[in-house]
């Protein structure tokens, strides 16, 4: 069984994800950084609502491409569902009209 890479493993499960991406000026904290002078650099967040209660999440620099595509991925198929939903509605509005006319004659 070949070796995996826990990082690996962690990155491949992600496929969809709620939410979007921001971005940040923070400080790190460390003493040598330029962020101790007053310049500070960016960080990206993942953040998603749940419940009315928001969460955020750090997101590093060499995932984020990967994050937006996942939640580029969540987004159509949201769009898709709605899509469906929407023609399921029309069909059984059609059905229902159908039963009507069958049911009068």
């Amino acid at each position: 069984m070949p070796h995996t890479d826990k990082t690996e493993s962690q990155n491949s499960a992600i496929k969809m994800l709620p939410g979007f991406v921001t971005t940040l000026r923070i400080r790190c904290g460390k003493a040598n950084c330029r962020c101790t002078r007053g310049d500070r650099h960016v960080a990206h967040y993942h953040v998603t609502y749940c419940g009315g209660a928001r969460s955020r999440k750090y997101v590093r620099r060499d995932q984020l491409p990967e994050v937006l595509a996942a939640f580029e991925a969540y987004r159509v198929l949201q769009g898709q569902l709605r899509a469906g939903r929407a023609a399921y509605k029309e069909s059984l509005a059609q059905t229902r009209n159908l039963a009507k006319l069958i049911g009068s004659e």
